[in-house]
């Protein structure tokens, strides 16, 4: 497993991570007990903390599936499912709805659970909207696999295969850096595997999963 091991480097950034939203959080606890706060001022402090209470939540989530994929543990019930379903769902979460999606038409499923493989999509949607990019997206199946491929222009990487591979120290999304290490731990625990590379000015996201027992006979159907 490539997930960082708790050495004393790795607990000393999680602990400076972690008391990232805690500053802004007192700030705003303190500023709220004034009683000559006017009522935008008010409002913009609350938003303050529901920004960062989220930031927080998230980051625990995110330490709390670095912990069961270290353990082996990270999926839970798994059951037959469309790629292409949970796709639409999360190009929804990530608010890239509509985006068009290049698929070859063929209905196939993959012995997922649907929760983990959704989380995995948004992760790499999620880094496409981070960066202001709309990611071109395909999907192809073939030789009992479906490829799904999301490029990401306009990004220059030099070694885009560490995405996967290391914490990121330069978090996207404000949290731990691991959340691309996990899309990728989720789909070698479906039996596949996420890898990053580049494909002239755009990083590409490949996630190979295996298809259900019965599917190329489903889609042919």
């Amino acid at each position: 497993m490539n997930l960082p091991h708790p050495d004393h480097a790795w607990l000393d950034r999680l602990a400076h991570d972690l008391r990232g939203p805690l500053a802004p959080l007192q700030t705003a606890t303190y500023l709220l007990r004034r009683d000559d706060l006017d009522e935008a001022r008010r409002a913009e402090l609350l938003a303050t903390l529901d920004r960062q209470v989220r930031r927080l939540a998230a980051m625990l989530d995110e330490l709390g599936d670095w912990v069961r994929a270290d353990r082996g543990r990270l999926l839970g019930n798994r059951e037959p499912v469309e790629p292409a379903m949970l796709l639409d769902h999360a190009l929804v979460g990530a608010g890239l709805a509509g985006t068009p999606v290049d698929d070859d038409g063929q209905v196939v499923l993959v012995d997922a659970d649907a929760q983990r493989l959704t989380q995995l999509l948004r992760t790499l949607l999620d880094f496409a909207r981070a960066h202001d990019a709309t990611p071109a997206i395909s999907l192809r199946s073939g030789s009992g696999r479906i490829t799904i491929r999301v490029a990401v222009p306009g990004i220059p990487v030099d070694a885009p295969e560490a995405l996967v591979r290391e914490p990121q120290a330069h978090p996207y999304d404000e949290g731990l850096g691991l959340r691309l290490l996990l899309a990728r731990e989720i789909a070698r625990a479906h039996g596949g595997e996420l890898l990053a590379g580049a494909d002239g000015g755009a990083l590409v996201f490949r996630c190979e999963l295996p298809l259900a027992t019965g599917a190329d006979a489903r889609a042919n159907a």
